[in-house]
């Protein structure tokens, strides 16, 4: 009896001691707000059309109940309310990511980063595989050597890696390269050996394996090809996904980014996401866009989902083309240079036939959820309509707010038609910055490059827009596509659509209230409203009267839920 006494004590001490460790780790995960915050002292962008702006906030556990006039919002404090003075500096909502792929931009921790300028610094195929080989001997044994960012239209060579140059990378690794459009990988020999592609292999539909002019494959697969590759080769460990959320976070809370998207994630991917939101590892609150594979299981009830306030599972995400960039964007006229060996008039193609397309749109929207569909060129933009205009034709939606993702082809007409059919796009203006050049030259020629991103059309239309960065396609830059939006500049300082330039605060709206109204959370964020969470970016100046660069204006501070995640200067 005393033996069994004295090992029960010594499991009720080990039970405590457990116990108390999981409370101390997840309160500081998951730190509480102050009862009462008064926000002074600053210039407040509320995005809120019946009170546009104003001096003082006040937060109450980490919802706003005030917003007005320092002294109407004191009135309204405890004498024990926290006074936060923001020194003069401008307060907006949270900032919200309205397409990405979070936490990709995370991959630099663990991937070779092969972006060329404006983004990094590979300028030919040797640096990026001088790059891939410091990467390949950081990286665990059977596991694939992964770069990304890698643009075959900004190095000296002007063209793909082969296989045969990965193979000087590692013939012991995999090596899988990932196209800076996100519609094409490069592999290696044994990558190839790995996934079982052969000469003897059929391109699947809606992609590509690329062959050369004597029919041998190259290592380069596009679209529909490169899925499975894609998925193996980030099927990374746990170690080595807590090193990626806890860069891409830190980015994020560093550019004001209080909500966060997965776009395209699939079930693998959503069982670690969902459990590093729900348990606070990192702060942001997240919106899931599910895969088709994993939309099919919410629907026959095999995945189950529950939403909170920080972690939201939205709409299906589907990809109708790939990127006008590599040539895989689906258009209705040619494109304006061929790369070697497309025939004159080749025009991209679509990643799913017609009538898929438009079962899978059916079938979601007569469940009365939502879709996001990614369509780059005209032509894909065609289908999209289509399909929603029949889905809508069976089950009429008033508000069904399916997005169009990039819409970056999108013609005056077809905002029309969308905006009747409930239709809303989110436009990707950083392909002016980052590809309008090369759009002007050398994929689209001078009208079309004129006017991709048609914001100003979709404002004048009353379509209602969101934007953003596709991130990690480029960096997570909130600013900078303020002022892509705005000066429609490409990197090289040319100017491209002058006549659709939006104004600032049509932009600081895209990314902020109407961000948070395009996948249906403008009741709880997106505005500096009583009841809406406190999730604040404090930007150190006003961009409405920015004296310089829109772009070089900084966050100062970054609040989620009346709590302090990001100081500048504390950095």
């Amino acid at each position: 009896m005393f033996v069994l006494r004295r090992v029960l004590q010594a499991f009720l001490v080990l039970f405590f001691l457990v116990t108390a460790g999981l409370y101390f780790i997840w309160y500081q995960l998951n730190p509480s707000p102050p009862d009462q915050q008064v926000f002074l002292n600053s210039m407040v962008l509320t995005m809120d059309q019946e009170n546009p702006t104003a001096e003082a906030v006040l937060v109450e556990q980490g919802i706003i109940i005030a917003v007005g006039s320092e002294e109407a919002v004191l009135s309204q404090a405890s004498p024990e309310a926290e006074h936060i003075d923001l020194a003069g500096k401008t307060l907006l909502p949270g900032f919200i990511e309205a397409h990405g792929h979070f936490p990709g931009s995370g991959l630099s921790a663990v991937a070779a980063d092969l972006n060329s300028p404006p983004i990094g610094s590979t300028l030919s195929i040797k640096d990026a595989l001088s790059e891939l080989k410091v990467m390949g001997d950081a990286t665990p044994e059977g596991e694939w050597i992964i770069g990304f960012g890698f643009d075959d239209t900004m190095i000296l060579e002007k063209r793909f890696l082969s296989k045969e140059d990965l193979d000087q990378v590692s013939t012991e690794h995999p090596v899988a390269v990932l196209h800076i459009s996100g519609h094409m990988v490069m592999i290696n020999t044994l990558g190839l050996e790995i996934m079982g592609i052969t000469h003897d292999s059929k391109d699947p539909t809606g992609g590509e394996i690329v062959r050369d002019s004597k029919g041998n494959i190259t290592g380069l697969l596009k679209e529909k090809a490169q899925d499975p590759v894609v998925a193996k080769a980030l099927n990374l460990s746990l170690p080595r996904i807590a090193e990626m959320l806890k860069k891409s976070q830190q980015e994020y809370l560093e550019k004001g980014v209080t909500t966060v998207q997965s776009g395209l994630t699939n079930i693998d991917k959503w069982k670690p996401l969902a459990f590093a939101a729900r348990f606070g590892f990192f702060p942001q609150r997240l919106v899931i866009w599910p895969d088709i594979s994993m939309a099919d299981g919410i629907l026959d009830g095999t995945v189950e989902t529950t939403d909170s306030e920080k972690l939201t599972v939205g709409a299906l995400k589907l990809v109708s083309d790939g990127s006008i960039q590599g040539y895989t964007g689906f258009l209705k006229e040619p494109y304006h240079q061929q790369e070697p060996d497309r025939d004159t008039d080749y025009r991209g193609y679509p990643t799913m036939t017609r009538e898929k397309l438009q079962d899978i749109v059916t079938r979601w929207h007569a469940s009365g959820r939502q879709l996001a569909i990614h369509a780059n060129g005209d032509a894909a933009i065609d289908l999209v309509i289509e399909s929603v205009a029949e889905a809508q034709q069976q089950s009429f939606r008033s508000d069904p707010r399916h997005i169009l993702v990039h819409a970056q082809m999108m013609t005056d007409g077809q905002l029309k038609k969308s905006g009747a059919l409930g239709l809303t796009p989110s436009f990707f203006p950083s392909h002016i910055y980052y590809w309008g050049d090369r759009h002007f030259n050398i994929f689209m020629g001078a009208k079309r490059a004129e006017h991709i991103s048609p914001m100003r059309s979709a404002e004048e239309l009353d379509v209602r827009f969101t934007m953003h960065n596709d991130t990690p396609v480029v960096p997570i830059d909130p600013m900078l596509l303020v002022e892509n939006a705005v000066e429609r500049k490409t990197s090289s300082g040319k100017e491209l659509g002058v006549s659709q330039k939006i104004s600032i605060e049509s932009a600081l709206r895209a990314l902020t209230i109407d961000a948070a109204w395009q996948v249906f959370q403008e009741g709880n964020r997106g505005s500096i409203e009583p009841g809406k969470f406190a999730d604040f970016a404090i930007l150190e100046e006003n961009p409405l009267a920015a004296s310089g660069k829109l772009r070089n204006i900084q966050v100062a501070q970054t609040w989620i839920g009346g709590v302090k995640w990001f100081d500048r200067n504390q950095l």
